[in-house]
């Protein structure tokens, strides 16, 4: 219903942002239930009383949807539907502050004495201000708090007040559309910003000329992974042979190209919940992710190794043609160490490319036996295929 045209990932970031409001909404309570008591002491009414009591009600409403919001986002990350729910529980509780706030502006607007009217124009410019530079993140929830809290004011005091009354009603209606452009100016802002950073954050977990994970963003795919079952992950590892020669022979352009049309295939062969990522200049490293069976990796495995050595038009003359080595290795995810793996995959590897090719598994991963792993133990990075190895 509030959603605008954001990214869904800046959208939640937007909506999360309404959750870091909790100052300013006790500063803004206890300025009303200030204000709104000194109204009901002066003119004795029960309609001061009752605006009073309703805002302050708001007020606490409106603190307890916060800490709700902000305890959510601590504990879990928030679905898109649960995020939807959080924007319309702010966009009500705001706008529930939001009425008391022009009712009780309106009623001293309305009251002869001046010194009523300068505590009511406080009270609504300070609310508005702080709807500006806090709300705005959800510019449609700031418009509707401003406009109803402005509009009953202006007409107040366009209809009671009698000296400069034309003046005053001008001068708070160019103010209240003076906030209307500040709320979209600040969404903009804040709307490219969060682009901006998600933008240089996954660049810097991305390969740039294959588009795959690097390391870093090998490594966060394997620290989400959920810790709490007793599924297996396998890691994959494999470089490609004859890679050299494609440069020797054509030039690293080509070779480039042969990266990015392997890499396209190597992505439409993974599943979404799977990473596939680039580690070295024809190094490769799959990590999948909930497996029924120890069988799922072998089918992985010879998926890669038959789709990616098939022949390639990269631009030249001759379809180009390279190998693989391929080597993976299988551990519960409870208790998987992403460097224990890779070691044992990229050992396998090497392993393979001494015999000229293929795929197998690491010996280890036949028992899936954590026992047969502490060779690895002290590896912190992936091997290079020359240097690695045997971690049976």
């Amino acid at each position: 219903m509030l959603r605008q045209t954001e990214p869904i990932d800046v959208y939640k970031d937007l909506v999360s942002a309404l959750s870091d409001n909790v100052l300013p909404t006790v500063a803004i309570g206890v300025v009303f239930s200030g204000i709104g008591l000194y109204a009901y002491s002066e003119t004795g009414t029960a309609v001061a009383l009752s605006i009073t009591i309703f805002g302050s009600v708001a007020t606490a409403l409106k603190l307890l949807l916060i800490l709700f919001h902000r305890r959510a986002m601590e504990v879990r990350s928030p679905s898109l539907t649960t995020i939807k729910r959080f924007e319309v529980g702010h966009a009500l509780a705001t706008w529930c502050m939001a009425a008391p706030i022009a009712a009780l502006s309106a009623l001293l607007f309305s009251l002869p004495a001046l010194h009523l009217h300068m505590v009511g124009t406080a009270l609504l410019f300070g609310y508005c201000a702080g709807v500006a530079t806090r709300i705005s993140v959800r510019p449609l929830i700031a418009m509707g708090a401003v406009t109803l809290a402005a509009l009953p004011a202006i007409v107040s005091a366009l209809v009671f007040i009698q000296d400069a009354r034309l003046l005053i009603g001008a001068v708070f209606t160019l103010f209240f559309l003076s906030a209307v452009e500040t709320i979209w100016h600040i969404h903009r802002n804040a709307s490219r910003l969060i682009t901006m950073r998600m933008q240089m954050a996954n660049q810097a977990r991305l390969d740039p000329l294959t588009s795959l994970f690097n390391r870093l963003g090998l490594r966060e795919a394997f620290d989400a992974l959920p810790r709490h079952r007793d599924d297996l992950i396998a890691v994959h590892a494999f470089d490609l042979d004859g890679f050299k020669a494609v440069n020797d022979q054509f030039g690293h352009a080509i070779g480039d190209q042969l990266l990015k049309a392997l890499s396209e295939r190597l992505h439409q062969l993974v599943d979404q919940n799977d990473a596939a990522a680039r580690v070295g200049g024809d190094e490769f490293v799959v990590l999948q992710s909930g497996l029924d069976s120890q069988s799922d990796p072998e089918i992985l495995a010879g998926n890669i190794h038959h789709q990616l050595t098939e022949p390639y038009e990269v631009g030249t003359d001759q379809p180009i043609k390279v190998g693989l080595s391929l080597g993976f290795s299988i551990a519960p995810v409870s208790t998987a160490s992403l460097d224990v793996l890779l070691c044992e995959a990229d050992a396998t590897s090497y392993q393979v490319k001494q015999n000229g090719g293929g795929f197998r598994p690491h010996q280890s991963c036949l028992s899936a036996s954590s026992s047969c792993r502490p060779p690895c133990a002290g590896h912190t990075a992936l091997a290079h295929p020359t240097t690695a190895t045997p971690c049976e």
